[in-house]
């Protein structure tokens, strides 16, 4: 029989090889799986059409310049999985509902009838059932049985939470307190403090995100920038100060013992950074600057290293999310800028920070809408809104003064105080002259809404008043005249010289924070406030017992003593004031004698106060030899009185 050849058949498709090597081999005709979208936009799902899923906007949307939305949260898997998630969600709330009306049910007549009128004023009674659980986690141990200490602070909490105009949950941010005292702390930081003197968070972006609740994925919050700004606001409470009297728990020093235990030392953040110079502002309150001054340096190296300025400039201003971050970089850059031109001053040395290279994204003075502002950047009214108002545009203008303030603190690096006397080539006295002039062009174009006569607000109040200078542009004086004699005339004309110019400069800003205190009688205060009466003390100081000088004097001693009750470190500039009276043989005028009495400063610690914070100059005079004195660091005159004391 006559053998025939057979062709070999063609292998199956997507059969594997017989050799070993190419057993994972994929022919070339298989078709690649596509990737599952499982929740496509609303506007791709309406038309049917095929989405790519990418938040915060899908590419067909982009392509389309049109509004992309979801109808699920990123994070859900499928709508079932969502579904699921709100269930339990609903769930929750039922619990804590049913735990509510338990209460209502089981309390006492008097605290049931206070929840249920707490509730009639609340808009999530949810909270108000948190407010409750939180108020017994403030107990200590074993106290839970005391009726009287568990009322007085669930009133405490609730009353906090319904007082306080930004509502946001403590949890998962901190464990120290609730939601109530949380709210309140973060509230007044953006009412007294964020306003002004330490504008370098972000308000809307930083409310977004503690509201969120998701600390992973937050990028302008976090847990050790929430507990630093509830330790330095705790030092300002009443609600505070009530939880220690009532359980013995200081929650100042937890607050700050949690920011500490949060601290990542890893990645630069903003939120790091910012916390950090809060942690330096908490040291400095608390009259310990010289150890804290780890924490400024540590927040500069993280802004350094974390070239914000080039990331700035990467950025898009027509993305939605790079604008809001654009705005968050330009505003802690600048921020910092400014608190260290005000820190550098009252320490005698230059600026670690230089202007920032990016834009200055503060919002600036509208003369269109020149009105006042509430904590939400919403026209203030003065029966509904949360106080006090606010204006825009004064921290642009304290960005122009920052910059002025660093070229004099460069200038005057080598002067002593009231050495120069305008004799010789007079270049001191022109290079003085010259910056003044600069100084009161600032102040003179300033509109009428930034003037503490036309519109009085804590930032004018802060900022100038009058074209004359104020806190911060009397500060900026200060340090222009300060090495110059105090006889060096400064205007023929009216016969102005440094001395009655200074002179001028403290009764005024003396004049204006009596009004501010007036105006706002509350503990509550910016820690701004305490600037004033400090530069006012330190110039005056050495014109003693010039009689102006003497009629001034008591009536900062009143506004340092009033401070002093929240902040220790005015306690600790008062004995330091009266240590540099004493070495000069003066004795305190007999208005201010009664601010010095029972200071809660200690004579054991006040020569382990670590201040270098400079509070006055001591004059050469014949019989006192004041060479070592010139500097007046305030830790220096704390062992001075400490050693004239044991002596």
């Amino acid at each position: 029989m006559t053998s025939r050849y057979l062709v070999p058949l063609k292998p199956k498709p997507g059969a594997p090889e017989a050799d070993d090597h190419d057993s994972d081999h994929q022919p070339s005709g298989h078709r690649k799986s596509r990737t599952v979208i499982l929740v496509a936009c609303d506007p791709c799902r309406r038309l049917k059409t095929k989405c790519d899923g990418e938040r915060p906007a899908c590419r067909r949307c982009r392509h389309k310049r049109q509004e992309c939305t979801y109808e699920l949260p990123e994070d859900a898997l499928s709508r079932s999985s969502a579904r699921k998630e709100l269930a339990n969600k609903l769930n929750r709330e039922n619990i804590e509902l049913r735990q509510l009306f338990h209460d209502l049910s089981k309390r006492p007549e008097p605290e049931a009838y206070n929840i249920f009128q707490r509730l009639r004023l609340v808009d999530d009674p949810i909270a108000l059932a948190h407010s409750i659980r939180q108020a017994e986690l403030l107990l200590p141990v074993g106290a839970s049985e005391d009726s009287d200490k568990f009322t007085t602070l669930r009133k405490l909490e609730l009353d906090a939470l319904e007082k306080s105009p930004i509502k946001i949950p403590a949890r998962p941010w901190t464990s120290v307190a609730g939601d109530g005292i949380v709210s309140e702390l973060i509230s007044a930081w953006f009412k007294w403090d964020h306003s002004f003197l330490y504008p370098f968070i972000d308000r809307e972006c930083f409310i977004r995100e503690i509201r969120a609740a998701e600390p992973r994925g937050a990028k302008y919050c976090s847990p050790f920038l929430v507990n630093a700004i509830c330790a330095l606001r705790s030092y300002f409470s009443d609600t505070i100060d009530t939880v220690r009297h009532t359980t013995g728990r200081d929650l100042r020093e937890q607050f700050l013992a949690e920011t500490k235990k949060q601290y990542d030392h890893g990645v630069p953040a903003l939120p790091t950074i910012q916390g950090l110079w809060i942690m330096f502002a908490i040291s400095y309150l608390k009259g310990e600057d010289r150890n804290g001054s780890v924490y400024r340096f540590a927040s500069y190296g993280m802004l350094k290293r974390s070239r914000i300025d080039q990331v700035f400039m990467s950025l898009a201003d027509a993305d939605p999310d790079d604008a809001s971050k654009k705005r968050a970089i330009s505003k802690t850059s600048w921020g910092l800028f400014c608190l260290e031109s005000i820190t550098a001053t009252n320490f005698r040395h230059t600026d670690i920070l230089q202007s920032p290279p990016i834009p200055c994204l503060f919002p600036g003075f509208s003369y269109e809408n020149a009105a006042n502002v509430d904590i939400f950047g919403q026209n203030f009214n003065s029966n509904t809104s949360p106080h006090p108002p606010s204006v825009t545009g004064a921290v642009n203008v304290l960005c122009e003064v920052a910059v002025l303030m660093s070229e004099v603190l460069a200038q005057g690096k080598d002067y002593k105080d009231n050495e120069n006397t305008g004799s010789g080539d007079g270049a001191v006295l022109k290079r003085q002259s010259e910056l003044l002039t600069r100084l009161s062009t600032i102040s003179n174009s300033l509109p009428s809404a930034l003037r503490h006569d036309y519109n009085f607000t804590p930032e004018t109040c802060f900022l100038s008043a009058n074209c004359a200078n104020r806190i911060v542009m009397n500060t900026v004086a200060h340090s222009i005249l300060r090495p110059l004699h105090p006889d060096v005339v400064l205007d023929e004309v009216n016969g102005t010289t440094v001395k009655t110019a200074m002179l001028k400069h403290c009764a005024l800003d003396t004049e204006l924070m009596e009004q501010y205190f007036a105006k706002w009688p509350t503990g509550e205060f910016s820690t701004m406030v305490f600037v004033g009466p400090l530069n006012s003390g330190t110039v005056l100081l050495p014109m003693l017992p010039d009689e102006r000088a003497e009629q001034i004097f008591p009536r900062i001693c009143r506004l340092m003593r009033n401070i002093a009750t929240r902040m220790p470190i005015a306690a600790y500039v008062m004995k330091g004031w009266e240590s540099a009276l004493r070495f000069r043989r003066l004795e305190i005028p007999g208005p201010a004698q009664p601010y010095f009495q029972n200071l809660d400063a200690g004579e054991v610690e006040l020569k382990d106060i670590p201040s270098s914070l400079v509070v006055t100059h001591v004059p050469n005079v014949e019989d006192v030899l004041s060479d070592q004195w010139d500097d007046g660091e305030l830790g220096f005159l704390l062992q001075k009185w400490s050693a004239m004391s044991i002596g």
